[in-house]
């Protein structure tokens, strides 16, 4: 079963605590993963920001590594449906993950730590499409951590609005095609679960909290 356990229970950690979890974390290891995803507007862009900068690890963001050629290609509204099996011909969004998989598998072989933020959509709902990114990351699947960033659909709408994106247009036009419950419902393996509501203060505190637990188990 899918470990679901939120990233927030009880208080969070004080900061001398915090900066020790974060030096055991850091301290010299194998190169590790830990992969944020969530909808649009969800707030794992700033978690995974806020996150690497904690950790002093290597972030990668599918937006900025291959939004400016999607975009000159003409790239347009893309509704994430999750499949279990890859497509038999690839999309333009295939080809998106395919760019953000060789950069993190290169630097995961120079033994640099990365936080990967995505949406990670079918990756997150299947086994199978969870067991495929690992393998694509040529690591074992122990050192490949899934973070799941949870917020209310509201929440995500309103956000959207806020920013007044451009590419939230459509979506905002249309919440239940992109915030369909296949796209919205907890992932289907073992993640940590943040609280899209939280401070970011508060999700970096409860994650690490649980993180670093999980390590110490390994």
């Amino acid at each position: 079963p899918a470990a679901d356990r939120p990233s927030g229970a009880g208080a969070p950690r004080t900061d001398l605590t915090l900066k020790w979890m974060i030096m055991n974390i850091t301290e010299e290891r194998t190169s590790e993963a830990i992969i944020v995803c969530g909808v649009p507007a969800s707030g794992k862009t700033t978690f995974a920001r806020d996150l690497a900068r904690q950790l002093h690890w290597t972030i990668l963001d599918l937006d900025t590594v291959t939004n400016p050629l999607f975009e000159h290609m003409g790239g347009e509204f893309l509704v994430d449906v999750p499949t279990a099996q890859p497509a038999a011909r690839a999309s333009v969004n295939d080809i998106r993950y395919t760019c953000l998989f060789d950069t993190t598998r290169e630097n995961l072989a120079l033994g640099n730590s990365v936080v990967v933020v995505a949406p990670f959509t079918s990756e997150r709902t299947f086994p199978a499409a969870w067991e495929r990114l690992v393998e694509r990351l040529a690591i074992p699947g122990p050192r490949v951590h899934l973070a799941w960033m949870d917020t209310p659909q509201g929440e995500v709408v309103r956000r959207m609005q806020l920013r007044g994106a451009a590419r939230d247009l459509d979506k905002i036009k249309e919440p239940e095609r992109f915030l369909s419950p296949e796209v919205t419902q907890p992932p289907g393996v073992a993640h940590i679960r943040i609280d899209g509501l939280l401070t970011p203060h508060e999700q970096i505190a409860h994650f690490l909290e649980d993180f670093a637990g999980r390590e110490a188990v390994r």
